[in-house]
């Protein structure tokens, strides 16, 4: 979120087109896309902490990088380091919040992980713009590097916090439990719950780059409103996924059915954004519409991490993680081509069917990895070691 909000000032000073800087985000997510699933692999046999550290640090260089040495050539190199630092942050978060809060914390703690990223995306563009604003394009992405540096550094002094382990998961669980068989794990991410749980990242990815990168311009050729009004709209969804994914920490860690929290958050918000293709609303209507279908689909986050979690072996949750949220990144680039596709289309109706559309298809998913888990806990017993003779 550091160079996007950048780009016409990128554009001028580097003399590039808007299609080179677009490539800047694709290395970015390519390179992510692919390394998340090794990295996962590496987690669950080092240590998530320090290399969660290292990553931070190496994304902080990159954007240090960028800002020191603005050449296109540097910012291609820098944004693949970046790419591979971003890999490192799902498989080695979820590792460590699974052994260090306790099981009847666990939901809230999902939801204050995902929060916060939404958080960190929500104030990055308005404080690098500003930060340009003071001190030109480079000062602002120097900065952005400065802080991650700083905060590479404060996990570090806190290192002991991220080792910590909850008395209800031992240390030497992660050990013994280690995926030490390719075989296995190929097994493991290629069993039909892991799967469906990449096919829910892709959906809701999916669902959620339609409403939140495309909605202001379907808006405004829908309803014909201002960018003020459309935007304010995406602010309402925006604000209630985030309040949205704190009560569901709540909701997850009261109760085990995650998967109804899921079908009903998915139904409601699905419904609700297909009717914004389909009925004109008046505009007070279609703020409270656009915030509840944020909340709806917020409270999905934590129940969706406690279910794939509920389905994980012990000491593979990085391996997980890593396969099933690269999810994020293959729904982050097909979205765009779809729903950009529309709108150039005059489709501005079907942004939102489609989109509402992915956000319904979630509850089949969830449908299939609650009969897999039924059926005696399939991804599980994969790493499960015969009984000694």
């Amino acid at each position: 979120m550091v160079l996007p909000p950048l780009f016409p000032l990128l554009r001028e000073s580097l003399d590039t087109t808007y299609t080179q800087l677009g490539v800047l985000i694709i290395i970015f997510n390519v390179v992510s896309a692919s390394l998340q699933l090794p990295t996962g692999i590496v987690v669950d046999r080092l240590d998530p902490p320090r290399l969660l550290i290292g990553a931070v640090a190496l994304q902080g260089i990159a954007l240090l990088c960028i800002g020191l040495a603005p050449y296109y050539w540097v910012m291609v190199i820098a944004m693949a380091a970046a790419g591979a630092a971003n890999a490192v942050y799902h498989p080695a978060d979820y590792a460590i919040l699974n052994r260090a809060v306790s099981e009847k914390g666990m939901g809230r703690a999902f939801s204050v992980h995902t929060v916060s990223g939404f958080s960190g995306s929500a104030v990055a563009p308005a404080t690098i713009v500003l930060l340009s604003q003071l001190g030109g394009w480079q000062l602002a992405v120097i900065a952005a590097g400065v802080l991650g540096l700083s905060i590479a550094l404060f996990l570090l002094l806190q290192l002991h916090v991220l080792e910590k382990h909850s008395e209800t998961t031992p240390k030497s669980t992660t050990k013994e439990l280690q995926v030490s068989d390719w075989r296995k794990v190929a097994k493991l991410l290629f069993s039909p719950p892991i799967l469906l749980a990449f096919v829910f990242w892709v959906f809701i990815a999916l669902a959620h780059s339609g409403v939140a990168y495309f909605s202001v311009s379907a808006l405004d050729r829908l309803f014909n409103i201002s960018l003020t009004v459309s935007n304010g709209a995406l602010t309402g969804f925006l604000l209630g996924s985030s309040v949205g994914i704190l009560l569901g920490g709540v909701i997850g860690d009261k109760t085990h059915r995650h998967v109804l929290v899921i079908v009903l958050g998915c139904t409601v918000s699905g419904l609700l954004i297909i009717s914004i293709g389909t009925i004109n609303m008046p505009i007070m209507v279609l703020a409270i519409t656009m915030t509840i279908a944020g909340i709806a689909s917020g409270v999905i986050a934590p129940s969706r991490d406690l279910l794939v979690r509920s389905l994980t072996p012990e000491g593979s949750m990085g391996t997980v993680f890593g396969f099933v949220s690269t999810g994020l990144n293959v729904g982050g680039i097909i979205g765009p081509l779809i729903f950009g596709w529309l709108l150039d289309n005059g489709r501005a109706g079907d942004v939102f069917l489609v989109a509402g559309g992915f956000m319904l298809a979630i509850t089949l998913t969830v449908g299939g990895m609650q009969v897999a888990k039924n059926s005696q806990l399939y991804a599980r017993k994969t790493f499960e070691e015969p009984p000694a003779t």
